[in-house]
């Protein structure tokens, strides 16, 4: 059989059970939940342990890892911008590249390393959807938290506090919030809840309202100033990630140059001396040395986007 079609179904069966078993993975959750507090709810009220933050997670499985490696994660599904055929066609044309390029080195291990670079493209796209979606989750927090410090001082219950940011806000924090409701219209508490969010973004801003709305439900006090020195201290955060990111901007657009030139500079020789790049395509050997460029450069832009992004990380 043809690697190339080996590759392509590979590559749609895998595919298709990491969303299929997502799926399900998600249905079990909710039946799991509406389990477990039904049978809070059945226990007596001075049986009922008090409850801050979420528990530790569990011990995760080596599918829902390669889940998490590829970016398919908890919740995030429906937050895809772009269309997933379009992201295994991409993928393919990728991963088939490679596995012809690299059968002339390796022969059919170049199968191998199709599938791994089509396994690459996909995590690349996933993730960086992903990344945006934390992001504008991350930008919005501080709106969010003083929607609700607002709606507090105005009187409102915290849980009327948190329904008016699933109303009013863009998304994709609308969205965060109004999953939010629908576990505590489960029996879900509120704090739990909100840690469920931190956990689906790894935002600590959920986290610390999460602390603060569950302490302030055990111990009292006043929860519009809890939440509106919370709120201070996200912006300053906020900010000073806006700051960090302006600051590697110069990198981010040296980082670009250096990407741009060689091909720049390959199309400007052929056209100052036409016939001068003619070996790199019409010999074997050339198309051999054009493959390590570009592996060589793709290489190198990872690594210059892991450091731009290591370095700006909050």
């Amino acid at each position: 059989m043809n690697p190339l079609v080996v590759l392509v179904i590979g590559l749609l069966v895998v595919v298709a059970f990491l969303l299929l078993s997502e799926s399900r993975r998600e249905q079990k959750l909710l039946q799991e939940r509406a389990q477990a507090q039904s049978i809070r709810f059945a226990q007596p009220a001075d049986e009922i342990e008090p409850t801050i933050i979420a528990p530790a997670p569990p011990r995760r499985s080596i599918l829902v890892r390669s889940r998490e490696w590829l970016g398919l994660a908890e919740g995030q599904l429906t937050s895809r911008k772009v269309a997933l055929p379009i992201v295994l066609l991409f993928a393919l044309i990728v991963g088939g590249a490679t596995a012809w390029q690299a059968s002339v080195f390796i022969g059919a291990a170049g199968l191998g390393a199709g599938l791994l670079a089509a396994a690459l493209v996909l995590r690349g796209v996933f993730r960086w959807e992903l990344a945006n979606t934390r992001d504008a989750v991350f930008r919005q927090i501080p709106d969010a938290v003083g929607l609700m410090v607002r709606a507090v001082r105005a009187g409102l219950p915290v849980g009327e506090a948190v329904r008016s940011v699933a109303r009013e806000m863009p998304e994709p924090t609308r969205s965060e919030f109004q999953r939010v409701l629908a576990e505590v219209g489960i029996g879900v508490p509120l704090d739990r809840a909100l840690w469920s969010i931190h956990e689906r973004t790894t935002l600590r801003e959920y986290a610390f309202l999460s602390v603060v709305i569950g302490l302030q439900a055990q111990t009292g006090g006043s929860l519009a100033e809890a939440l509106d020195n919370l709120g201070n201290i996200v912006r300053q955060r906020v900010a000073m990630a806006a700051k960090a990111r302006a600051l590697a901007a110069q990198a981010r657009a040296s980082a670009i140059i250096l990407v741009a030139l060689p091909p720049i500079s390959g199309v400007f020789l052929s056209l100052v001396q036409p016939g001068y790049t003619e070996a790199l395509f019409g010999d074997p050997r050339g198309l051999k040395l054009l493959g390590v460029a570009v592996g060589m450069m793709l290489l190198g832009i990872l690594v210059i986007r892991g450091m731009l992004r290591s370095a700006s990380v909050d």
